[in-house]
Formats: structure tokens, sequence, C-alpha cells
């Protein structure tokens, strides 16, 4: 079985020299938090400095929590943002008002009833005219946007895998990413946490240890069977 390349978001960097260096280390995309309760969060001025250090692999993305869709817009501008993650409560009616831009929509999902508000929302904004850049599945965790190293629900995983555009979050690290890269076939994979020493910061072997775990889950969907026994 074929399968493109999986690519691969670090998600809450807020220093110029590790973004860089995440992106030498294989990062695709890189997630600039501006939600200011996020000890991740990164101010635009320090933002557009991150995103001009970075080599044109390696794309910034804007993480925004309910914020006002104008105030994205500008951030996006000042920035210099390849695409803006939306991570709160907006609506399709938000999504298409960024049409001009790459729209990410994040979902927390706690169970199986929550993905038709998933479908749902994947739909309204077609029939607005816009088609997500990517759909993002996160843990649910009350009281908090992301980031909180949770896993999605075991449920879900069948659910979700080979949704178009799916972006994996929630709990990876580089001990899971494999097996759930397998398992869901993402066209991403988004780690915050399960590569840091201390929030925002990363830790650079956990980093590179994270790409190498993900190569390691496209090459088991490829060649999905297991290896021979060995005959004692």
């Amino acid at each position: 079985m074929a399968t493109s390349r999986v690519l691969v978001k670090v998600c809450g960097v807020v220093d110029v020299d590790q973004a860089v260096a995440c992106a030498h280390a294989g990062a695709d995309w890189l997630g600039l938090n501006f939600h200011r309760p996020s000890p991740r969060y990164v101010e635009p001025e320090r933002a557009a400095d991150i995103a001009a250090a970075l080599p044109p692999s390696t794309r910034p993305i804007g993480v925004f929590v309910n914020q006002p869709i104008e105030r994205v817009r500008e951030v996006a501008r000042a920035v210099g943002l390849w695409g803006v993650q939306l991570h709160g409560d907006e609506t399709p009616a938000d999504a298409a008002r960024l049409a001009d831009l790459r729209v990410i929509k994040a979902f927390r999902l706690g169970s199986l009833a929550d993905w038709p508000r998933v479908t749902a929302f994947i739909h309204d904004a077609l029939d607005l005219g816009v088609a997500l850049e990517g759909v993002l599945v996160d843990a649910y965790v009350p009281g908090q946007a992301g980031g909180t190293g949770q896993t999605v629900p075991d449920e879900l995983l069948d659910l979700i895998a080979g949704t178009p555009r799916l972006i994996l979050a929630g709990g990876l690290n580089p001990g899971n990413v494999a097996r759930l890269v397998a398992r869901v076939r993402p066209l991403v994979v988004d780690v915050a946490s399960g590569v840091e020493s201390a929030p925002g910061r990363k830790d650079l072997a956990k980093v590179a240890a994270f790409v190498r775990a993900v190569r390691v889950g496209e090459q088991a969907i490829r060649d999905p069977s297991p290896p021979p026994q060995s005959r004692s």
C-alpha cells in the first residue's frame, strides 16, 4: 500500500534558534501560539522573527483561540503566516471570512458522540466555499484549549482513520507516534508537550526521535504485513 509522506508539525515554539533547529530536524510545519493564557504564547513581533528565519521547507502556522477574525487576519499578515489554525469555538462562517488564507480547524474530542459536529463543520464550510487545509483532532480536556499531553480516546482512532486532510494531535510522543501513524494514516502529526523539556522549550533530541518514529509509521502503512516468525 502506497502512502504520501506524513508531515510533522511541531507546535508551541517561542524561540528563533529552537524554531530553526526544529526545522532542520525535520519539522514541516511550525506552530506559533497566539493564545495568551498558554505557556507557549508568543508575541506577534517575536513570531515574525521566527517565521522570517525558517527555511522555505518549513511553514509557519498561527494558532488562535476565539480571537476576532480581523485580529487573526492582522496577525497572519504581520507575521507572514502560511496558515491559520482555529482552535476554539469558531464557526464555518468564521472560516469563510478567512477563505483567502489556509484554514485549519481544530476539534477537541472526548467521545464518539463528538464526531458528527466535525463532519457537520466540514460540510457546512464546503457549502460556504471553504475547503479546509486541515482537520485537526485533539483530545478534550475541560478548560484547556490544547497542549495537554492527553491522547485522543482509543474508540475514536479507527473512526477518524483516513479522514481527508487529517491532522492528529493530542499526547503524541516518540514512543507512540509510529503506531498511531500506522493506525490512523494522517496527513500531519502535531506534537507539542511530547517533545519538550518544559512548556515551549523543545528537546531537540526528542524532536529528532519523533521525526524518525513518524517515518517508521509510514513504512508500516506501506508494508502492513507482520514480520515473518522465526522457526525454533
